[in-house]
């Protein structure tokens, strides 16, 4: 945590000796912690997890070689310390705190590398809340778990040796999709029922961005007020996870209505009009698509704008580095949408944004993942 708190004041106050120190400490830390982890009785400790969630907040910070290898690893080297200790040993206070925020940076790297999440498993989502109430962002985290696991499937599907196990796998992971969305409008109504709305209200935007030179005509004249973080954290998350389960949606339906098999090596697009070629390999008794699959192009690009119109509140003075660390994953899902929109104002402005948060806020991380591609394997819904 000295490594951490010396970057946060050393960012602040733009005095590099203070940074200095706190990358001089950040490596004291992960020698201590790698002295930790050879000690089996150390391992298991809480401290010890605590430990990783402290270089993986640190790498948010710094980003110490540029690009996201060291969040990654440090992110993996946690899911893993979880997955060995078992979904039983989260009853303290300290550990449940450490699992709780861990689930979304799990689901994150999921979607990233489009892989199949032990997390979506029954006993990794009860278990570790035996003793403790299971808040609406982890079970919005279940969802997503579920997500990542159908994405990794869907991928697997393009390498089938024939069409019709292609069909029959992609249409099947369509119903998922489909039953996934539905599950998703039941979260949001117990969302209501445990927080009562008004979750979110429109003010007139007063945050300055660069794309906007001309401030009778900025690209977001209005933005959202939340009544406080957590709200809009989930808020945030669910219109991220809409994006991507609505983009996973639309390409599953194109690949079967399009007649043609994507590549296991071409990337797949979500089309911006939704268009379906005449010819189709769904079979005349399977009824496909409800009206949201053929509305979700504008639906999408919808969901970035809510996202955008979120970001004043969480970059403002008073949510501190944590309103712009936790808004992150919905700001790139966001970037990525527009990404389609090469020429779009809003992509200016979604990036000036991203800039920010690692200028300003000291986030470095921010523009790092600005400038990566969603994702790192072969395909992702949004990659231009």
């Amino acid at each position: 945590m000295a490594a951490v708190s010396l970057s946060v004041v050393g960012n602040a106050g733009n005095n590099l000796a203070l940074t200095m120190e706190g990358s001089k400490k950040y490596g004291q830390a992960l020698w201590e912690l790698q002295k930790a982890l050879w000690d089996k009785r150390m391992m298991y400790k809480d401290e010890t997890l605590a430990a990783c969630n402290a270089l993986i907040l640190y790498e948010l910070l710094e980003c110490t070689d540029s690009s996201l290898d060291g969040w990654v690893s440090h992110s993996t080297g946690l899911a893993h310390l979880i997955e060995m200790r078992g979904p039983e040993s989260y009853d303290s206070p300290l550990a449940q705190m450490i699992y709780i925020s861990f689930r979304q940076v799990s689901m994150i790297q999921d979607i990233q590398y489009r892989r199949a999440s032990t997390f979506a498993q029954t006993r990794w989502q009860s278990s570790p809340y035996r003793n403790h109430v299971k808040g609406p962002d982890q079970k919005l985290y279940d969802i997503g778990s579920e997500l990542s696991t159908i994405i990794a499937d869907a991928d697997k599907s393009k390498s089938m040796s024939s069409n019709e196990a292609f069909t029959s796998k992609r249409m099947t992971l369509l119903e998922r999709c489909l039953k996934l969305d539905r599950e998703m409008d039941t979260w949001f109504e117990r969302l209501n029922e445990e927080i009562p709305p008004p979750h979110y209200w429109p003010e007139f935007s007063n945050l300055q961005n660069p794309v906007d030179d001309d401030q009778d005509r900025k690209t977001y004249p209005v933005s959202f007020r939340f009544p406080n973080l957590f709200i809009a954290k989930v808020l945030l998350d669910h219109w991220a996870l809409s994006i991507i389960l609505h983009s996973t949606s639309l390409q599953l339906y194109q690949s079967l209505m399009g007649g043609t098999r994507p590549r296991p090596d071409r990337p797949e697009h979500p089309a911006d009009g939704g268009r379906a070629q005449a010819t189709t390999n769904i079979p005349q008794n399977y009824t496909v698509p409800p009206p949201k699959v053929a509305q979700t192009p504008g639906m999408i690009r919808s969901l970035a704008d809510c996202i955008a119109q979120s970001m004043e509140y969480c970059l403002s003075k008073d949510m501190g580095i944590l309103g712009s660390q936790w808004a992150l994953f919905s700001l790139r899902a966001a970037l990525q949408t527009y990404r389609y929109f090469p020429d779009s104002k809003e992509l200016l402005w979604l990036q000036a944004v991203h800039d920010r948060i690692s200028d300003e806020k000291g986030v470095k991380f921010s523009r790092a993942i600005a400038a990566r591609s969603w994702i790192t394997r072969d395909t992702s819904p949004w990659r231009p």
